[in-house]
C-alpha cells in the first residue's frame, strides 16, 4: 500500500510540474522576486509608528558601541521621570533604524530648554546598567 501512495505522489508532483512546464532542478531561486509575494504577513509600512511605544523594545547595539549622535523630533517631555519620547533618524553607530521611543535623560540635561515638537540633536552613552541614557540634547539649526 505504501508504494501505491508514494508513487502516486510522485505523479502528482511530476504532472503539477509537467503541466506548468516548471522543472523544480532548474529553477533559480535567487533571482526570484519575492518582494510581491505575500506571505501572510502584514504590510507594516501603512502602520502608524508614531503611537507605538518602542521604549521596551530590545534595540541591540553594535558590539562594542557604547555613544552615538541622533538627530530627532520630540514628542512628550515628562519631567518628573527625566525621560523624554521622541522619532529619531537612523542611528548607524548603533544599528538603530528611524524610531519613536521614550529615552532617559542624565541630570545634565536641562528639559526646560526644549518642547514638544522641537528638532534636537543628542548624544547618547551606554550605562553601566546596559541603558542608553541622553547626555546632551539641544535645539537643531538645521531645518
Amino acid at each position: 500500500m505504501l508504494k501505491i501512495l508514494m508513487a502516486t505522489a510522485t505523479l502528482a508532483v511530476g504532472a503539477c510540474l509537467f503541466v506548468t512546464g516548471v522543472d523544480a532542478a532548474e529553477m533559480d531561486h535567487g533571482k526570484m522576486d519575492h518582494g510581491t509575494m505575500d506571505h501572510g504577513k502584514p504590510d507594516h509600512s501603512q502602520m502608524d509608528h508614531s503611537k507605538m511605544d518602542h521604549g521596551n523594545m530590545n534595540h541591540e547595539a553594535k558590539p562594542g558601541a557604547t555613544e552615538a549622535q541622533g538627530v530627532g523630533v520630540i514628542n512628550t517631555i515628562d519631567g518628573a521621570k527625566k525621560q523624554v519620547n521622541l522619532t529619531h533618524e537612523p542611528m548607524p553607530e548603533l544599528g538603530w533604524p528611524s524610531m519613536t521611543m521614550d529615552l532617559p535623560v542624565t541630570g545634565k540635561v536641562d528639559l526646560d530648554g526644549v518642547k514638544a515638537g522641537d528638532k534636537v540633536t543628542f548624544r547618547l552613552k551606554l550605562g553601566r546598567d546596559k541603558v542608553y541614557r541622553i547626555m546632551e540634547m539641544s535645539q537643531s539649526k538645521a531645518p
